[in-house]
């Protein structure tokens, strides 16, 4: 893998806005036939499998904190830097340079040979005209070889023409009335809430509790509630959404901290809550899958809905001041809560799951996998499986969604993919809404670098007790 590099955001930093207008040679010989400049002879004979680190190579981007490209005649150039870190000239070295979709599939390359000095710097320019017409986000592999010796590598992503990218998820004619029947069926169901002090984990900035709560069809939802002791309130309250699988969730006692009244739920059951479960519950991505009314995530967003009801009934809770934060899976639940529950007033999702399920099923890995592999072990059931997720993707959403919404996507990220989030951010109806692109992490690594951007948002959308 390439070296990863980390950016630090700021408002001038990996911000796309609309409020502010191992790779190895063999894979490399896979490549080949797919040129788009001249194609060099290769001679497969004189390929090492060894690297030495004879050249940094990295790409030159018009703009390098979010790697987004214009539309431009021709189709994007891309321009990179080849430096020597050795003190010797290379003359001749081979380069190759292959661009790929998110979905692996070569759409052209090309072979040349350059000269590098000693200790010196060259850029070279790689001009693809296949892409012309093609709004999306490409993947980026560069080889340099000496004497068949791979002595420079580099991997990276960039986006072009992507106010053009195309949204493929599609409506369901009823999906209005499966929502509408889903909700009055939620209604029906007391709420019927337990809050039990946790003296263990309170400390004298916050008071912390376990909660439980009635969702549909009677099943008990449980998680962590805390409020600040050192604020007056009523408080403005924060709903997180836990990511994809039945791990353990921790109480938001900083949140309270800042002033918030803060709830976390964890939708699989985790500690006191597993008996509700089966004994493995943690791949649960095809639990149902063949109607919108059997499949998991049907009874998932009932339970974050009725965390937001939780919290809009509590008396020290300002219920007209809820928001949603969640990474990943917990991402698109804020999204699709948002999309179905007006009490929610801002969004945090970082690198949502549960967006534009045509598209991700197409390039990532588990757990959209998971439902691609259920695809293929049961013949005839595609159509059925892509009618039932398309009831709970986030992309279709999104023209509900009319409050503020930060996003974020990092570019090196396959399981929650940056062209089906940016697609979701171009679909969103807010008239505020952010994203935050970072070009060099994956999908474990987007939060630690977003979390500040998220703070920020939350705390001047909707600021806690006490701030003025």
């Amino acid at each position: 893998m390439a070296k990863r590099a980390t950016f630090s955001p700021d408002s001038t930093g990996p911000f796309h806005s609309r409020t502010v207008p191992a790779f190895c040679s063999v894979t490399l010989l896979l490549f080949l036939p797919l040129v788009a400049g001249s194609v060099l002879a290769w001679d497969r004979g004189t390929v090492a499998y060894s690297r030495e680190a004879g050249a940094e190579i990295s790409p030159q981007m018009p703009d390098p904190a979010t790697h987004l490209i214009p539309q431009t005649s021709g189709g994007p150039t891309i321009r990179v830097a080849f430096r020597s870190l050795v003190e010797r000239e290379v003359a001749g070295a081979f380069v190759y340079f292959g661009v790929t979709d998110f979905s692996g599939r070569g759409l052209g390359d090309f072979s040349r040979r350059i000269d590098l000095p000693a200790g010196g710097e060259i850029v070279e320019e790689f001009a693809c005209g296949f892409l012309e017409g093609k709004p999306g986000f490409y993947d980026v592999r560069v080889c340099a070889f000496d004497s068949g010796r791979e002595f420079g590598y580099r991997e990276f992503t960039f986006g072009y023409d992507v106010e053009n990218l195309d949204r493929r998820s599609s409506r369901p004619p009823d999906f209005d009335r499966f929502w509408q029947a889903t909700l009055d069926s939620l209604q029906r169901v007391p709420l019927a809430a337990e809050v039990i002090p946790d003296s263990l984990r309170s400390t004298g900035q916050v008071s912390v509790y376990r909660v439980s709560f009635a969702s549909l069809h009677g099943v008990r939802v449980h998680g962590w509630y805390t409020l600040p002791r050192r604020r007056q309130a009523p408080y403005a309250a924060l709903v997180f959404f836990p990511g994809y699988s039945s791990g353990r969730i921790s109480p938001q006692s900083g949140w309270s901290e800042k002033g918030y009244a803060t709830l976390s739920i964890q939708v699989r059951g985790y500690e006191v809550d597993q008996e509700s479960y089966p004994g493995d519950n943690s791949a649960y991505m095809t639990s149902g899958v063949e109607a919108p009314e059997t499949y998991v995530y049907r009874g998932i967003v009932c339970h974050c809905l009725r965390a937001v009801s939780f919290v809009a009934s509590r008396p020290e809770v300002d219920g007209t001041r809820i928001g949603a934060v969640g990474g990943s899976q917990g991402g698109g639940l804020a999204l699709v809560s948002a999309g179905l529950d007006p009490r929610i007033r801002v969004v945090a999702a970082s690198a949502p799951f549960l967006t534009d399920f045509p598209r991700s099923l197409t390039m990532t890995g588990a757990p959209y996998r998971d439902l691609v592999r259920y695809i293929d072990e049961n013949p005839g059931s595609a159509e059925r499986v892509y009618r039932t997720v398309s009831y709970f993707d986030s992309l279709i959403f999104a023209n509900r969604i009319r409050v503020p919404v930060v996003l974020s996507a990092g570019l090196f990220d396959r399981t929650c993919p940056a062209p089906s989030i940016y697609g979701l951010y171009l679909e969103l109806a807010a008239t505020e809404k952010r994203i935050a692109l970072y070009p060099w992490l994956d999908h474990l690594e987007v939060w630690k670098e977003f979390s500040p951007v998220a703070e920020q948002w939350i705390t001047s959308h909707l600021p806690p007790a006490g701030s003025g």
